[in-house]
């Protein structure tokens, strides 16, 4: 069966830019990416910034120059004095911030956010908190999304390295999780995600693949 994905990208009126917010960063060099949305007003921003004699700097990226996804800090050059990401809220900024270790300032358009250390510092607590549980726990359900892109293609070789362990493995394959369903399947002591990190963000029950590799 083809399957046809369509983007789904942000109308802006660059007329009613808050560009001033901008300014307040006062930025010398930076590394500016966007989520798909947000790809139509990254050259804007470019522009925009250049003018003022800044120096931007954009990657090629997941799919497109720029483009980040939650999962994929491609796009950011680590070794920029300045890493901004045109997007709504922080989803794609936090994930991103923990994998880089660097800080992350978010613009959508009207305002800046921040991810600062004390929100990557306390994510790490809890991604250390959900490791101990991993490595105690016996029973480990294996989440495996059958959605295109989200897919694992090595989750069978993820499954043996677990069970390599010493602990039983059951996989979870479907197009769509729920987590709201584990309840029905209460002998699983941990979850291990290996589809969108976000499904796993603030659940204490599930451990993102990404975070327990060391382990394994």
């Amino acid at each position: 069966m083809e399957v046809l994905h369509i983007e789904a990208r942000k109308k802006f009126d660059f007329d009613k830019i808050n560009w001033k917010a901008l300014d307040e960063l006062k930025l010398e060099e930076v590394s500016l990416a966007a989520s798909v949305q947000y790809l139509d007003l990254l050259k804007e921003v470019k522009d925009y910034l250049e003018e003022k004699d800044i120096k931007v700097i954009v990657k090629k990226g997941a799919y497109h120059d720029g483009q980040v996804l939650g999962c994929n800090p491609v796009a950011f050059d680590e070794n920029a004095k300045t890493l901004l990401l045109l997007c709504d809220g922080k989803f794609h900024a936090l994930n991103n911030a923990l994998r880089l270790g660097r800080e992350i300032s978010v613009f959508n358009g009207d305002r800046i956010e921040n991810v600062a250390k004390e929100d990557i510092d306390k994510m790490k607590a809890k991604i250390k908190g959900k490791q101990a549980k991993f490595l105690s726990s016996n029973k480990i359900g294996l989440l495996v999304s059958t959605k295109l892109g989200q897919e694992s293609k090595n989750f069978k070789k993820v499954a043996e390295k677990i069970e390599a362990k010493g602990k039983e493995i059951y996989v979870f394959s479907t197009d769509n999780i729920d987590v709201n369903e584990f309840e029905n399947f209460n002998y699983i002591e941990m979850w291990v995600n290996t589809a969108c990190f976000g499904i796993g963000l603030d659940d204490p029950r599930i451990v993102n693949l990404q975070d327990i590799l060391e382990f394994l």
